[in-house]
């Protein structure tokens, strides 16, 4: 027996392919399935929505692993219309519209990209960095960070205080001093499309459809579970419960880092070492009802960068792109600068996201180590553990890799089964 810990998109895609081959139990502590534990059920006028928070969107050459599984689950996807706006100070300085044109679609720069004079340094800048920022990264100390590249290479400080680094706070849900020590690998590699253009997509049925199709034909699905810890007691891997301790041939943590690393116990000190070298940040993701926080009807997505604050606060008109809302005004809004009022508030929900730094880049290489033990039968997995963006993508990508390394088949046998 097979034991997966936590059920986010690493514990379903590798509990999912696990079940196709051996016996997998899942066990998840809240008592909704991981992936959808957060989102919220409304009545928006006399129909039911379901939201899921965070709101989710992929790209098929950002998230190649994640489309496969869903290929395969039967999870079919729709395009979104995710054009959006960068507001600096209230000065709209920057913008995108996402069009589709005869089946075809394009990503065409709004009027602030030409008539303000940081809207047209930012595309410059933008340009340049499609055109030359992966040539000029293999010159470099591959241990360099975003920021230290970004000025050695004279972009101005529109671009990168303006827009690359809030984006990617956005896409990494962390502080914009936090994205500006990233490794530029990681940010570079995300952008290695360079000028390509792929819309964004989101299930077409939501989060539900995903754990639901994911989690079809498993036997062994407990929620709720009451875990201790993790303990090994001679060459036996033991779950203690509250009631009652098992054993499995191999047990699979896919949960964040931190939490992974309560868990462990007795037999796991150099496990729980490893884990304790990465870190987190949290933001706040507010679904409501507040007008106010979005002033643009054109685009679905506004950046908002205020001095001051940290993070930019980053408000999506969902009613332009869940069809059911029918142009009802709901918004997502990340990082919220300040609360909506509670008669605006739908929910208001926290979540923890891991940082990318040089020190995680050396944690994932012992987790690489430990992995390539024939002996391993404690495996860590999840967004953390892969080198890279998108979250989602290394949380798939690395339940894979585990689950391949048990099965002993390769990750396209496992998928294509």
């Amino acid at each position: 027996m097979i034991a997966v810990i936590g059920s986010g998109i690493t514990g379903l895609t590798a509990s999912w392919a696990l079940n196709q081959f051996r016996e997998v139990t899942l066990y998840e502590k809240h008592p909704e399935i991981g992936m959808a534990a957060f989102g919220a059920k409304q009545m928006i006028g006399e129909t039911e929505v379901e939201f899921d928070i965070p709101f989710r969107t992929i790209k098929k050459d950002y998230y190649p692993t994640l489309f496969q599984v869903f290929d395969r689950v039967g999870i079919e996807t729709r395009v979104v219309d995710y054009s959006f706006r960068v507001d600096s100070n209230d000065e709209s300085v920057f913008g995108f519209f996402s069009k589709n044109i005869l089946g075809f679609h394009f990503g065409i720069p709004t009027s602030e990209v030409f008539l303000s004079q940081k809207g047209r340094t930012i595309f410059s800048d933008l340009l340049k960095f499609y055109a030359n920022a992966k040539a000029d990264w293999k010159n470099e100390n591959p241990k360099i960070t975003i920021l230290e590249f970004l000025k050695r290479y004279n972009y101005s400080n529109e671009f990168i205080y303006e827009f690359l680094l809030p984006t990617f706070a956005l896409v990494n849900t962390c502080k914009t001093e936090t994205v500006a020590l990233y490794p530029a690998e990681t940010i570079i590699g995300y952008h290695s499309r360079g000028y390509s253009y792929t819309p964004q997509e989101t299930a077409k049925f939501g989060t539900r459809d995903i754990v639901n199709r994911m989690t079809k034909g498993l036997q062994h699905l407990h929620l709720d579970a009451k875990i201790k810890q993790i303990v090994k007691k001679g060459k036996k891997t033991i779950i203690e419960f509250e009631s009652e301790e098992k054993e499995f041939e191999h047990v699979i943590l896919s949960t964040q880092a931190n939490q992974a690393n309560h868990l462990l116990g007795k037999g796991f000190e150099l496990e729980k070492e490893i884990l304790s070298e990465f870190r987190y940040e949290a933001s706040d993701v507010v679904l409501h009802t507040d007008p106010s926080y979005f002033k643009n009807p054109n685009v679905s997505l506004v950046f908002n960068i205020r001095e001051g604050y940290d993070k930019p606060e980053v408000t999506l008109d969902l009613g332009r792109i869940i069809p059911e809302l029918q142009g009802k005004k709901v918004f997502q809004t990340w990082n919220p600068h300040k609360l909506p009022h509670k008669n605006d508030t739908l929910k208001l929900a926290k979540f923890e996201r891991p940082v990318m730094d040089e020190r995680t880049r050396l944690a994932i290489d012992r987790i690489v180590s430990l992995h390539e033990n024939p002996n391993c039968k404690l495996w860590l997995c999840g967004s953390y553990s892969l080198y890279g963006i998108p979250l989602l993508e290394a949380g798939a990508k690395s339940a894979l890799q585990v689950t391949s390394k048990i099965l002993n088949k390769s990750v396209n046998s496992i998928i294509n089964n």
